[in-house]
């Protein structure tokens, strides 16, 4: 029973560490598309 508590325990940990990274990736790969949208909008400005 102990075992099964740990590998609960450890699956929840996982799953909080890559949400993290999931989220951190998604806020910048986000952030790359916004600037290059910016920049897109700001050569067709000064056209």
């Amino acid at each position: 029973m102990k075992k099964t508590l740990k590998m609960n325990q450890r699956k929840k940990q996982l799953n909080r560490q890559h949400h993290k990274i999931a989220s951190r990736r998604l806020s910048h790969f986000q952030q790359a598309v916004n600037q290059s949208i910016e920049s897109q909008a700001d050569t067709l400005v000064s056209q």
